[in-house]
């Protein structure tokens, strides 16, 4: 058995090790959004709103992509970081380069697929005609990068469970600030448009995918890219384990496709131009929750293998309190920030910042509930247990948000489209804390069986 005694995972987390452990993750998520909003910030600025309606409505694509190499990500690094915990080096570096090569290849099949059947995708997915041409090449320009972009998002879990966060961290400030410095050189100066900025979020992927492909074949600590014997029965596993993470994906896919037809219906080009800001600003306030909920997770899936269950129990209380305060603290500053957070996509004010900034307020009570749903998730995943993960998170992702984005504008009617996500959250805490109380209750039992029997081969070996 190798040992991995070394590994930072092992170590015990206080309130503030903790925190400091996931905050190279939490600054690594709100890099990826920051990067993904300046996004919509220049496309808003220099190529207009329908170009920005545009880039929302090929999301769901997207999204699928994102999705998968996620499911692989999440799922693979519990199995990965499990592996450490019980002191299988070997297997977990077999596993690593396994799961980084399938993820790859799924994008690339995904990029040429949708560049086949790109008209009608963009035509289900309710491209008018005036925004056809923008949707296209939006879309277009990206399929080239969706591998790059795949092993982005890969190597981005992989770094947490080689036990460098910090890693991750820099990669994403480099491919943030290639990102927006692109940006602004391809819209701002030489007026590419949303093709421009396609192009430079596809550089930025690339990079990022560079930098890890370089780290894990020659810098790493633990895991390394090496030739690797395939394995279908992990393979399995982590899609199994991860399914709540693509889930999640495709349920914002979903979500957004919706969002786009019932806001068009109620409010025009307007609604759809607001929601588009406020799905941006959703996914910037919450990257911290995210970003903390991935930098522990191969923590709990590291003491999960070891079976260390009181320390477990320890983390999951320590873990709720500090979403309890993310949630706070989201909740907040979306009130306190939220006309010069909208004012950076629509500076000229109008009927569109209005409706977007009512609607905004509205949706911001999600903040102070979606962390303990998002955590949950995750918390699950790492413990191998993908089957829950992928109930809790279809139950919020999918089947809440879109059982009352069809009831509550009948009701209430725009206030209703924005109040659907609060409700969602709402009636998923409710399973949420149903499903931790339970693991909980486990985790003590099973940490009490294994002192008693501690405790009893102690007492023979004395007698």
């Amino acid at each position: 058995m190798e040992n991995s005694n070394s590994t930072p995972l092992a170590q015990r987390f206080t309130i503030f090790s903790l925190l400091r452990f996931a905050a190279p993750s939490i600054g690594m998520m709100l890099v990826i959004s920051l990067y993904t909003v300046t996004d919509g910030i220049f496309i808003g600025r220099y190529a207009g709103s329908l170009a920005l309606a545009a880039s929302n409505i090929v999301y769901p694509v997207i999204n699928l992509v994102f999705g998968l190499a996620i499911m692989l990500a999440s799922g693979g690094s519990a199995i990965v970081a499990k592996n450490l915990g019980e002191g299988q080096l070997g297997a977990a570096n077999n596993r690593f380069a396994w799961l980084t090569a399938v993820g790859a290849v799924i994008a690339l099949a995904l990029a040429l697929t949708a560049g086949l059947f790109l008209a009608p995708i963009l035509t289900f997915l309710g491209a008018s005609p005036a925004m056809l041409d923008d949707c296209r090449l939006y879309l277009g320009v990206l399929l080239p990068f969706f591998p790059a972009a795949a092993l982005m998002v890969i190597f981005n879990a992989f770094y947490i469970a080689d036990g460098r966060p910090i890693q991750g961290f820099l990669v994403s400030v480099a491919s943030g600030i290639t990102n927006a410095v692109l940006d602004y050189l391809f819209l701002a100066v030489c007026g590419l448009g949303i093709g421009g900025a396609a192009l430079a979020t596809g550089i930025a992927d690339l990079l990022a995918a560079i930098i890890g492909l370089v780290y894990f074949a020659r810098f790493s600590r633990t895991l390394r890219l090496r030739p690797f014997k395939a394995e279908l029965p992990v393979l399995r596993a982590a899609c199994n384990n991860g399914a709540s993470e693509l889930v999640t994906q495709l349920s914002v896919g979903v979500v957004t496709f919706l969002f786009n037809i019932i806001t068009f219906r109620w409010a025009g080009e307007n609604g759809v131009a607001a929601i588009s800001v406020i799905l941006y600003a959703e996914m910037l306030l919450t990257s911290i929750l995210m970003g903390f909920t991935n930098g522990v997770a191969p923590v709990f899936s590291y003491h999960y293998g070891a079976r260390h269950h009181g320390e477990l129990t320890r983390l999951l209380k320590i873990s709720l309190g500090i979403i309890t305060t993310f949630g706070l603290l989201a909740f907040a500053t979306s009130r306190l920030l939220a006309t010069p957070l909208i004012a950076l996509f629509l500076p000229d004010g109008g009927p569109a910042f209005t409706l977007t900034l009512s609607g905004f307020l509205l949706f911001s009570l999600s903040f102070l509930l979606v962390g303990f749903n998002l955590f949950a998730s995750g918390f699950f995943t790492a413990l191998s247990n993908g089957r829950t993960s992928a109930l809790l998170s279809f139950v919020r992702n999918l089947a809440g948000i879109v059982i009352f984005l069809m009831l509550l504008p009948r009701e209430l009617g725009i206030a209703g489209v924005w109040l659907a996500v609060p409700a969602a959250d709402a009636a998923a805490l409710l399973l949420t804390l149903f499903c931790l109380y339970n693991e909980n209750r486990t985790l003590q039992e099973r940490q009490k069986a294994t002192t008693t029997k501690y405790k009893t081969i102690f007492s023979t070996k004395v007698l």
